[in-house]
C-alpha cells in the first residue's frame, strides 16, 4: 500500500489534484460502459456512474 500511496503522490505533484480527480472520474465512466457493453451488468455500472458524479462534484483549488 505504501508503495501505491508514493506513486500516487508523485502523479499529485506532477499533475494537480484536479487532474486526478478529472481523469478517475473518466476512468469510473470508462469501467461503467465497459459493463453495461460486455457484462450486461447494469447494477455494477450504475454504482461506478455514481461514483464518477461524486468525484466531479468535488472541488479543488490547488
Amino acid at each position: 500500500m505504501k508503495k501505491y500511496m508514493s506513486a500516487l503522490e508523485g502523479l499529485v505533484e506532477q499533475l494537480t489534484l484536479a487532474a486526478i480527480l478529472e481523469m478517475l472520474e473518466r476512468i469510473c465512466h470508462k469501467k461503467a460502459e465497459n459493463l453495461r457493453t460486455h457484462w450486461n451488468d447494469e447494477e455494477t455500472a450504475k454504482l461506478w456512474e455514481k461514483a464518477a458524479r461524486q468525484i466531479e462534484n468535488i472541488n479543488v483549488d490547488i
